[in-house]
């Protein structure tokens, strides 16, 4: 799976529809997870361990061997919001391998929001905060989406 460059560079709607159709996830799982992250195209947020996280979905640095052979540039995930949001898209997919989506949310709960905690990390404690924060978000967005405020 090779993430999908659009043409639009702003964080735009159609760039998350785009995504979340290639991989076969949630529209609504993207949201929570570019709410959780909270940055921008451009933005660079350090980590504690050295690595660093790049723009809206918060790609982290330890991708960019990946994604260089995959012909991205640092200066694409970095910068390109609708590249990232379909970078983010791709690991997502690859966290969440073998599960039906979106069926697999509401058969298989625990196993669902593992993968998706493991987007941000594997450790169990960080996992688990991680995974709050999406859902959280997630039904945030959902609720504003469907007009509340």
């Amino acid at each position: 799976m090779m993430p999908v460059s659009l043409p639009i560079t702003p964080v735009h709607r159609l760039c998350v529809a785009a995504a979340a159709a290639r991989y076969h996830e949630p529209v609504w799982l993207l949201y929570g997870i570019l709410a959780t992250e909270g940055t921008r195209p451009g933005q660079i947020v350090r980590d504690g361990n050295g690595s660093y996280d790049m723009g809206p979905m918060g790609i982290n640095s330890i991708w960019l061997p990946a994604l260089s052979l995959l012909g991205i540039t640092r200066a694409e995930v970095l910068d390109d919001g609708c590249q990232n949001v379909a970078i983010g898209a791709w690991i997502l997919a690859r966290k969440l391998q073998g599960h039906q989506l979106p069926q697999s949310a509401f058969t298989h709960p625990r196993a669902f929001w593992r993968h998706v905690g493991d987007y941000n990390s594997a450790t169990p404690h960080w996992n688990h905060q991680y995974r709050q924060r999406v859902d959280l978000a997630a039904q945030r967005q959902y609720f504003v989406a469907l007009g509340g405020h």
